[in-house]
């Protein structure tokens, strides 16, 4: 069966806090409007923000020597650059990109730090979405790593209908190119693809707009793919 777990929306959280934590966070917060494909935490620099998405979606990226992958991509009402709180380095592990145009609220790592020390609630929910984040991240690279160009594809349409953009019919967010370098494939292989899905009536493809007809067809070639 497809697997992909859907993002927890971190909103709620900020109710867990205190008038003074507020403060706290607030006192040192910037509100920011960016362009797509703007880069809004780069990797390998100093990790001294977490970013909060208003709205718009993102891509996660890790920069290697000779290519860079896609993590995961991450939606709106969620923290970015979280898992660099820590870090021993205390630079950024990956780069958030832009996928369309959003707003963040960036907020001081210090700042940030204080109040996790100061509420176990809010700490234990951070850590919470540390963990669901990495258990995402993991099952898509399982996903990579046994299925075949047909079942990566159509395990990527389920996801994106049912945890991404929740409707069957959804605007891509990312190019053929991007598409590509999410699951592994070349875009000239998601083109391919997407094209026979469309001749066998399992999707419908105008642009960049996609709608899932045939679910039972998709989840049999995810399963055998």
């Amino acid at each position: 069966m497809y697997d992909c777990l859907s993002d927890i929306e971190h909103n709620q959280i900020f109710g867990l806090l205190s008038e003074d934590e507020l403060g706290i966070l607030d006192k040192k917060k910037t509100s920011v409007y960016y362009k797509k494909g703007d880069t809004i935490i780069k990797q390998g620099t100093l990790a001294n923000t977490v970013v909060y998405s208003k709205t718009g979606s993102f891509k996660l990226i890790m920069e290697g020597d000779q290519k860079s992958i896609i993590l995961t991509l991450k939606g709106h009402k969620v923290f970015l650059g979280l898992s660099s709180l820590y870090y021993i380095n205390n630079i950024h592990l990956y780069s958030v990109i832009a996928l369309e145009d959003c707003e963040v609220d960036i907020y001081d790592t210090y700042s940030f730090k204080a109040v996790l020390e100061q509420n176990v609630a809010f700490s234990n929910q951070i850590i919470k979405f540390l963990n669901h984040n990495s258990a995402r991240i993991y099952k898509r690279f399982i996903n990579m790593t046994e299925k075949n160009a047909r079942g990566k594809v159509s395990n990527m349409l389920l996801c994106f209908a049912n945890s991404l953009y929740c409707s069957p019919a959804f605007q891509l967010t990312l190019t053929r190119q991007e598409l590509g370098e999410y699951l592994g494939l070349s875009m000239e292989n998601i083109i391919r693809i997407l094209k026979e899905f469309e001749v066998d009536n399992l999707i419908e493809v105008n642009g960049k707009n996609i709608k899932v007809i045939d679910v039972e067809a998709l989840e049999k070639i995810c399963n055998y793919g």
